[in-house]
């Protein structure tokens, strides 16, 4: 895994049509051209078409349709052999209005961002904010995992140690977190006019954020969050994210500050150069920038990208 990169990938697809026959949804993928064989179906359907961890489901009950099922395997099938995009297929699915009953998409951390024990001690610590009450940890021989949100929840977050499941070589980091939607939030995250990585930062911040616990404020969702939790959404999105250790500041202490102690001279200026002439004598200024004030910014942003996913999400 030495020299990976950070990526953000779908991770498991499977959606229902009442409507169309198996050949049709095999068209849908882009996958004709591929050697699909006949199997025993599972779950209720008698048959099964499958290729390389797609799995086609067919002739159930009635009411059943036809079930589309990628594991995360199946989904680099997909990336590889399809002629169709992951854009052409969501597309698809929503004109045909057919239900998406799974999605999981997933962030792998390949470059140490994260550390899991951290994670997991945070998670006991109730240093976390979400929408969700349910939460577990688990330490098995397969590494530490966190559960945030019961498995009938339709937004499930899960965080765990990638390299200890797959038994990669010691040293070896890879953490991944990955976020399963379900039903109505499934199709809903495909609809978000973002790419899907600040899509999945966007979604990720209404449900889940370890914070630094604040004793001055009783509204978690304020707290400041931490630092590794900001250099995940840093990597995840274009937004760069600034952390310092035990800075506290937000946008309300920013703007008294401004407004009680240099509005006047401000106000001045702008009369004197106007605005466009201020801004460029702010952005040139020789002084070395203040991380609280850059740190402010990207809270701020993504809080705005929050707050465009959560209109999609509610």
């Amino acid at each position: 895994m030495e020299g990976k990169e950070n990526i953000v990938l779908y991770d498991w697809l499977s959606f229902t049509s009442k409507n169309h026959t198996p050949e049709q949804l095999i068209e849908a993928l882009g996958l004709t051209h591929c050697p699909w064989q006949e199997t025993k179906g599972a779950h209720g359907y008698r048959d099964r078409k499958y290729f390389s961890c797609i799995s086609v489901h067919y002739n159930g009950r009635e009411d059943m349709g036809v079930w589309v099922e990628m594991s995360g395997q199946g989904c680099r099938t997909f990336e590889s052999l399809s002629a169709k995009s992951w854009d052409d297929l969501f597309g698809w699915i929503a004109a045909q209005q057919l239900k998406i009953t799974r999605l999981d998409v997933a962030f792998d951390d390949h470059t140490g961002i994260l550390d899991i024990d951290e994670v997991v001690e945070d998670t006991r610590r109730k240093h976390y904010v979400s929408r969700s009450d349910y939460w577990e940890t688990v330490l098995s021989s397969k590494g530490s995992t966190v559960q945030i949100g019961s498995p009938q929840s339709k937004v499930l977050v899960r965080i765990y140690d990638k390299a200890a499941e797959r038994h990669c070589e010691p040293g070896t980091h890879w953490v991944r977190v990955e976020m399963q939607l379900r039903d109505d939030r499934a199709l809903q995250f495909t609809k978000i006019p973002m790419t899907v990585g600040e899509a999945f930062s966007g979604v990720l911040l209404n449900y889940l954020r370890y914070v630094i616990p604040d004793d001055t404020d009783t509204n978690k969702w304020r707290w400041q969050m931490t630092d590794y939790w900001l250099d995940m959404l840093e990597v995840l999105t274009p937004i760069k994210i600034y952390t310092a250790p035990g800075m506290d500041y937000n946008i309300d202490r920013c703007r008294e500050y401004v407004v009680n102690q240099a509005g006047n001279a401000i106000d001045a200026l702008l009369q004197i150069y106007g605005i466009h002439e201020f801004q460029r004598m702010i952005k040139d200024r020789p002084t070395v920038e203040n991380p609280k004030y850059t740190r402010l910014v990207q809270q701020y942003k993504a809080d705005r990208l929050s707050a465009v996913a959560g209109r999609y999400m509610t």
